[in-house]
């Protein structure tokens, strides 16, 4: 007989934000877990009382190794409810590896938590962890359990087979509601080094103004086709990504993970420099373009 919730060692993530972020925060407390022989659970509530985007959780289309947070472990029913602030800010007191509640500290490495071996029965985590080198250690179940659903519609089967035939990039923006825009010459960079290397590629545009690239852009004798048939479904769109050979991401977490769940062993990935606004780390091996 299995062990009760209360007596099991665990680590409980806040979900919260859009899809990349999910994915991120899935990662890191997966990771913790597996580091430290705990059992993980997700409160998939808090993050998700008042966003005003309109997100919700999304992990559940995945083959997670996570079961929802019990009801009678939540102690505050929002993250602004005060109840919430005063257990973070107390144990903001308390030497690491007693606290039972860690936020994200941008100013800090990885070993916040890579190195983490709380005393606690239940360690919560609140932040996006925006660095692979949170889960570089169990990234083999990381890509196992963050693979993206197959749709299942025969266009983007086609689309997708189209992909892994030969070479591809896809190239991802983000320009509504959105800051700070990336500007053209590090998309341009981006596409005269992958021409440069492999030639006529063609590309693939996926975001939310796909216009703009086709513009703003020069990607001269290459095909350039934009994916916009998957508007009620970017878990589509998100496994299309997964499907080409080469990556050009935005500032942007989903299409971090577009190019992280690719085979890791294939292709290039161009991705901008961290900026104040959005600490998105690139992985290892990715080549970083200055923004």
């Amino acid at each position: 007989m299995s062990e009760q919730p209360d007596k099991q060692p665990a680590v409980i993530a806040i979900v919260k934000g859009g899809l990349g972020n999910q994915l991120f925060i899935y990662a890191t407390a997966r990771a913790l877990a597996l580091r430290t022989g705990r059992k993980l659970y997700l409160d998939t509530v808090r993050g998700y009382t008042a966003d005003g985007f309109g997100r919700s959780y999304r992990l559940d289309r995945f083959p997670i190794a996570a079961e929802p947070m019990p009801e009678s472990w939540r102690v505050a029913p929002t993250l602004k409810h005060p109840r919430h602030k005063l257990i973070r800010a107390f144990n903001k007191l308390l030497p690491r590896n007693q606290r039972s509640y860690l936020a994200e500290r941008r100013t800090q490495s990885a070993d916040q938590l890579t190195t983490l071996n709380s005393q606690r029965a239940r360690v919560t985590l609140l932040g996006y962890w925006q660095d692979e080198a949170y889960f570089t250690d169990q990234s083999s179940t990381i890509r196992r359990e963050l693979t993206p659903p197959e749709p299942g519609d025969a266009r983007n089967h086609e689309l997708g087979a189209e992909m892994t035939q030969g070479e591809s990039v896809f190239l991802h923006v983000r320009r509504v509601r959105y800051t700070p825009l990336l500007e053209a010459s590090y998309y341009q960079t981006a596409i005269d080094a992958v021409r440069k290397e492999r030639g006529d590629v063609p590309f693939y545009l996926f975001g939310d103004d796909q216009a703009w690239p086709v513009k703003a852009l020069n990607f001269g004798g290459s095909t350039v086709r934009t994916v916009s048939h998957n508007t009620e479904d970017e878990l589509a769109d998100l496994w299309l990504m997964t499907r080409c050979k080469h990556a050009i991401t935005a500032n942007s977490s989903f299409s971090w993970w577009g190019a992280w769940l690719r085979s890791p062993d294939i292709g290039h990935v161009f991705a901008p420099e961290p900026s104040t606004v959005i600490p998105l780390f690139p992985a290892r091996h990715w080549r970083i373009i200055p923004t």
